[in-house]
């Protein structure tokens, strides 16, 4: 594995040795990760266009999973898409932040729409980055969470008090109730 990656170094060089010098502001940064597995991660991130590319692989080489994310101008990630070993999109996730800038959220959605990660960032009172949270959601598990309406039409002149939007909450479905075999047979 390691003379993978010393391959990919030489033909990063041999490739950067052709091209033009690029501006001393616009760095592309590469780094690979070795995990206990075997297993390793190849990440990129090219402040020209904004982008982190994470590609993670098993122990064998093969291509397990591939991350793209947008970055802000801070070099965070924004928001981004994951890609199965095949190249298959997967998921899509978003990165909210707080009035600091600092990442407070980021949710991971399934093609559905449907969130299934959620990793919470904590600092302290200093500002230190606390260790994230991760919470797993299995999206089929709350099926009953239905949303709300809410009714912001009513509005007031000014002067007048301002009615409370109305909660009405979401109707259970019936189903129509099927006619016996008796019924069904005779008609009445």
């Amino acid at each position: 594995m390691k003379s993978c990656s010393a391959f990919f170094v030489l033909l990063w060089v041999t490739s950067a040795v052709g091209q033009p010098a690029a501006p001393a502001g616009t760095p592309i940064v590469a780094k690979s990760t070795y995990h206990p597995d075997n297993s390793h991660s190849e990440t990129i991130v090219d402040k020209t266009t904004n982008e982190l590319i994470e590609a993670t692989y098993n122990a064998g080489g093969a291509l397990v999973a591939k991350k793209h994310y947008l970055l802000n101008e801070r070099g965070l990630p924004t928001q981004g898409h994951i890609y199965d070993g095949r190249g298959n999109l997967v998921a899509r996730s978003q990165v909210y932040f707080d009035a600091y800038g600092r990442a407070t959220e980021m949710r991971s959605f399934n093609l559905n729409g449907q969130c299934y990660q959620q990793v919470v960032y904590e600092y302290d009172a200093s500002g230190a980055a606390k260790k994230p949270k991760v919470v797993n959601v299995d999206p089929r598990a709350a099926p009953s969470i239905k949303p709300g309406v809410i009714d912001f039409t009513n509005s007031a002149a000014p002067g007048q008090m301002v009615p409370q939007p109305q909660v009405v909450p979401a109707q259970p479905k019936v189903e129509p109730q099927k006619k016996s075999f008796f019924k069904r047979l005779f008609g009445k």
